[in-house]
């Protein structure tokens, strides 16, 4: 065995988190390639090669490692870093037969293990309540259970008419509050705080819990076209305007194109730190004279971004955006947001706004394999990396395009 390459594999995992993205493909592509691979588990090497976009290797080595005596808890986890890999790769219908097999009841007890942190209270609360993934809901109450941030239960809440459809009694949804400014009411449907005792309370009353990861892979058979309209529950309150101070700021500007940015997150998503980018990084398309730009960066700013901000007299409208019904009603004034992958993108595409993506070559695997379109928002393009880390080639296109569509408001 060659005693290194657990050392070296290490060494894959600080690079890939310092962004040195080109030396950490190279050096796993060696251990890939390597006639003996030191003892390290395949399934482990799968799950690195995903985290740097390399789907095909990593299918490959989790497809070796699904062979083996796993515990169930092990073939879970493994199997949902191959539907991913599957999914990113394009192969949607196989990725969704195994999404289905992770979702179902045999697998409950280790989905559970995972959303929980392997909280054995929390296991033995849900597990007999959790719902089959082809299991009638007629007459039921279903409590969603809040998995993954806002940007999934935005992306995924198009199928709660579809449990409705069903003759589902009531749905229950988990949610923070500073989310519920833009959940649509309607009849049946309760916004749940997520909290620990108000999830045991909902719990205990509820027929059947499952998530909105759930209904995806209920529901969604095709990568073509949602049968869900994205805007389904997502709305903004008509009653409620735009803090003054935001509007007035907005109001400044008539003549150029007013754009939105968002270009960093700090939820620590799997993503990063390839999800986010340095606002220097934007200097290019900041520099067109036809735009104005407005930040809808949430949370504190570096020095180093509000010199930038003032050199490209960016507007700061962070500071009055205080949920998200507040940065909903932001896009209404603006002619476009630009934005990394976060809760804001899909909040902009279920509102229907035009929003410019732009994705890492490592991107969530929900967003397929397409270059520019996207099949769950129309108002959406993206724009994707060719190399992992490498901003050059989306930022051009993005730079041209906008020049034209700045070009054309002008005239």
């Amino acid at each position: 065995m060659n005693s290194t390459l657990p050392t070296t594999i290490d060494n894959v995992r600080v690079l890939r988190l310092a962004g040195r993205a080109a030396e950490a493909q190279t050096m796993l592509r060696e251990i890939v390639n390597s006639p003996n691979q030191g003892g390290i588990w395949p399934g482990q090497l799968g799950v690195d090669l995903n985290f740097l976009g390399m789907h095909a290797e990593a299918e490959k080595c989790i497809r070796r490692g699904l062979l083996g005596s796993l515990s169930d808890f092990v073939r879970y986890t493994i199997t949902e870093e191959l539907y991913m890999s599957l999914y990113a790769q394009g192969k949607y219908h196989e990725a969704l037969a195994l999404h289905r097999i992770n979702r179902d009841l045999p697998r409950a007890e280790s989905l559970l293990a995972t959303l929980f942190s392997g909280n054995q209270t929390w296991v033995e609360l849900l597990k007999p309540k959790m719902l089959g993934i082809d299991e009638p809901v007629a007459g039921k109450s279903i409590l969603l259970l809040g998995e993954g941030g806002f940007g999934d239960m935005v992306l995924f809440s198009r199928y709660i008419d579809a449990l409705f459809r069903e003759g589902a009694r009531e749905v229950k949804l988990e949610a923070f509050d500073f989310w519920a400014d833009v959940i649509r009411p309607r009849p049946g449907l309760r916004v749940a705080r997520m909290t620990a005792e108000a999830r045991t309370d909902e719990a205990q009353r509820c027929d059947r819990v499952a998530s909105p990861f759930h209904l995806w892979a209920r529901y969604q058979s095709s990568p073509y076209f949602p049968q869900e309209n994205p805007a389904a529950l997502i709305s903004l309150d008509a009653v409620r305007s735009l803090p003054p101070e935001a509007a007035a700021l907005l109001a400044e500007e008539s003549s150029r194109l007013k754009v939105g940015l968002v270009w960093r997150s700090t939820s620590g998503a799997r993503h990063e730190p390839y999800r986010s980018m340095q606002l220097a990084q934007l200097a290019g398309v900041l520099g067109n004279p036809d735009c104005r730009f407005y930040s809808l960066q949430v949370g504190d700013l570096s020095d180093d971004e509000r010199a930038l901000m003032q050199a490209h007299d960016v507007v700061d409208l962070g500071p009055y955006l205080h949920n998200f019904g507040d940065t909903g009603r932001a896009y209404e004034q603006l002619d476009l947001f630009i934005s990394i992958d976060t809760g804001a993108a899909h909040l902009a595409g279920a509102l229907n706004r035009p929003v410019w993506v732009l994705l890492s070559q490592a991107c969530d695997h929900r967003w397929y394999d397409c270059r520019r379109y996207t099949p769950w928002y129309a108002s959406m393009r993206l724009y994707r990396q060719e190399r992992l880390g490498d901003w050059s080639v989306p930022l051009a296109d993005m730079s041209a395009e906008l020049a034209q569509l700045a070009a054309e408001k002008r005239a």
